[in-house]
């Protein structure tokens, strides 16, 4: 996130844990006649552009938003799970809602939508919006199948009843998702990447297919390190999720993430990051933190927040991002123009007929090494087009930009099974590896790009890094800026 939003955002998740911490504390009963004028004003907050009248609203319509959602109870579930579901996620709920790009009125889709109490949320807020959900309750994790299902929720206490009618499919083993491409303004994904166990990787690039450029995907899942894994460790009770008897693998966190992990995985398939940053859901200053697991019942930590952070700065760590919950806002870039050089001034790297794709954003590039040996300059990475899951496109060129000139040299082709299982690649030729002789090194001082010819004759240029100077005879060179040219 922006430096300069850090303080609002600060304020703005304050505002919020106090708000939702009051609402829990309170209780309070279901108001049916003002409900409806609170629903509206929030609403109405949501779509004026103004964050800080946003969070005040939501605010202040948090004891309303908690009573309207524990009035509901999901068919076929035990009685009170929905209660129990909301108090423990409603400041989760809040944090996601003020983190929201607004205003928000094109179609949007919430992935892992059961058991539905965020998607009332979402039609609630935001009313414009058409809403998609989507499901997986299948016990064969390797299914790919695509199925229909329907579910009703309902609210004694305001005499509504609700049906989500929605696919049902395995996000890790079906591709295409049932979805064109390009669907979506906004793809929520929240609270589910830490259940999968197949293939959890793959799914951005499906996501990002599914946005339309300059579309937002909010992602949202427990934090690895945050301070109550901490004070479990620290009284010896295990972290780990408990397993969820009768809900399959997918009834546990199978791997959860941290904050620089999930920047690195969306940025490497092609996201700009917008805002990232980690928020508690309880004001742990004001409540025991606890700890659960198998040894015995839940356990009260006798640690506070401030109690945590004193013992991670004294013993040399750091107590940046331990947040309970990741939240992250991600953008699909707006598709590139293609463009070609000024007149008069076309080089080796653009001259020819092809057009080139000014730092296209489908591309995706990772360089592995970029190595002086006794031959002359290695060049190895990986790299694919995130709109063309059959592996490297038609050529790769390693172009080399020194002082005195410009050369290029075609690289060769290789198997990179790792890089097309993390992906969802069909093919695994995703790999590069060229070696430059000393005898084809431009001058001291290079910068080493990637170029990549498309099927449609298109071309897209990536910047590798830079190599210091050219290997000397005696073998002598060095690197600046080893890298990576990701997206």
């Amino acid at each position: 996130m922006p430096a300069e939003g850090s303080g609002r955002a600060s304020d703005a998740a304050a505002t919020l844990l106090m708000a939702a911490t009051k609402a829990r504390a309170l209780g309070a009963p279901l108001d049916r006649s003002a409900l409806p004028s609170q629903l509206t004003s929030l609403a109405r907050a949501a779509r004026s552009g103004d964050d800080a009248a946003f969070v005040r609203e939501l605010a202040g319509s948090a004891p309303a938003l908690l009573a309207h959602l524990v009035s509901f109870e999901l068919d076929d579930s035990p009685p009170g799970l929905l209660r129990s579901y909301a108090g423990d996620a409603f400041c989760r709920f809040l944090h996601t809602l003020e983190v929201t790009p607004r205003p928000v009125s094109g179609p949007a889709l919430e992935i892992g939508a059961n058991p539905y109490l965020f998607h009332i949320l979402l039609r609630v807020v935001f009313p414009e919006a058409p809403l998609s959900g989507t499901n997986f309750f299948d016990h064969d994790i390797f299914s790919t199948r695509i199925g229909s299902a329907r579910h009703t929720i309902r609210s004694v206490a305001l005499g509504q009843t609700i049906d989500f009618e929605f696919p049902t499919f395995n996000l890790e083993t079906v591709h295409p998702y049932p979805f064109p491409p390009g669907s979506f303004e906004l793809v929520y994904f929240c609270e589910t990447l830490e259940h999968l166990v197949v293939a959890p990787l793959r799914v951005f690039r499906e996501i990002r297919r599914i946005l339309r450029p300059g579309g937002y995907l909010l992602l949202t899942l427990p934090n690895a390190v945050r301070l109550t894994n901490v004070a479990a460790m620290l009284a010896g009770r295990n972290f780990f999720d408990l397993y969820q008897e009768g809900n399959g693998v997918h009834g546990r966190h199978n791997r959860e993430f941290t904050l620089a992990e999930i920047r690195t995985l969306l940025e490497r398939d092609g996201f700009e990051i917008v805002r990232a940053e980690t928020r508690d859901r309880f004001d742990y200053d004001a409540i025991p933190i606890e700890a659960v697991d198998y040894s015995g019942p839940p356990a009260r930590l006798p640690w506070r927040k401030a109690d945590l952070e004193d013992r991670l700065r004294s013993s040399g760590g750091t107590t940046d991002n331990r947040g309970d919950n990741i939240d992250v806002v991600a953008r699909r870039p707006t598709e590139t123009r293609t463009t070609t050089s000024p007149p008069g001034r076309a080089t080796a790297a653009t001259a020819g007929s092809s057009p080139v794709l000014a730092d296209d954003e489908r591309l995706v590039s990772f360089l592995d090494l970029l190595e002086e040996t006794h031959e002359g300059l290695r060049v190895t990475g990986w790299a694919f087009f995130t709109d063309d899951v059959s592996g490297l496109p038609c050529e790769a060129e390693i172009v080399l930009r020194g002082r005195d000139r410009t050369v290029r040299h075609r690289a060769e082709a290789m198997s990179r099974p790792d890089v097309a299982a993390a992906h969802g690649l069909d093919l695994d030729t995703v790999g590069f590896t060229v070696l430059v002789p000393r005898s084809g090194l431009p001058g001291p001082g290079l910068d080493v790009l990637l170029r990549l010819r498309r099927a449609d004759g298109a071309t897209a240029e990536r910047s590798l890094g830079r190599w210091g100077s050219a290997p000397e005879p005696d073998g002598r060179g060095s690197a600046e800026g080893e890298g990576t040219g990701g997206p």
